[in-house]
């Protein structure tokens, strides 16, 4: 049942706002959020967040990784590379933490989490597959192997074998069901 709430806020309302947000960046990752179930909204409404959720994933994921290929582009120096990796794996945890979230029901949470993992091991492949096209392009040898090796010490895959997003945190009501003692 979709749950409304003081001052007419509703779950999908609650995952909306959640979304946009962290699309946007502002919040690190939407942890707190209700449990969804596709009986708990019409059918249509039901589409609607799922589309939302995917826009919100789409926009995080591409907005961060366009940033990595920036910066691992601009690098002067393979510590800069290995930095902007570690963001990237960083904009894929988000991600991933997003779309296995626990409030999400379970088939659609393993659906998103093999998509996310495709998506990640191509990635991967592709930056490979980059440093590759430089010695092909006549690059230093040597230059394209200290890059080969900077990409294999900081692979993006290393989130595949993270685990998944924590359980959310229970609500705690702190003055509901109080119980005075008082000394005899």
């Amino acid at each position: 049942m979709n749950r409304a709430r003081w001052g007419g806020d509703s779950d999908y309302l609650s995952w909306a706002r959640t979304l946009d947000e962290w699309a946007d960046g502002a919040r690190p990752d939407p942890l707190q959020l209700p449990p969804l179930s596709p009986d708990d909204l019409p059918a249509d409404t039901w589409q609607r967040l799922l589309a939302r959720i995917a826009s919100a994933v789409d926009r995080r994921l591409q907005g961060g990784l366009d940033l990595m290929v920036r910066e691992v582009n601009d690098a002067a120096d393979e510590f800069s590379v290995g930095r902007a990796l570690t963001r990237g794996r960083d904009v894929l945890r988000s991600v991933r933490s997003v779309v296995t979230h626990p409030s999400l029901p379970a088939d659609f949470r393993a659906r998103m989490a093999t998509l996310m993992d495709e998506h990640t091991r191509r990635l991967q492949e592709e930056l490979e597959r980059g440093v590759r096209a430089l010695l092909a392009d006549g690059a230093d040898p040597h230059a394209v192997e200290t890059r080969r090796r900077t990409l294999r010490d900081n692979p993006l895959t290393a989130v595949l074998s993270e685990p998944s997003a924590p359980p959310p945190a229970g609500w705690y009501e702190p003055t509901g069901r109080r119980r005075i003692v008082t000394p005899d």
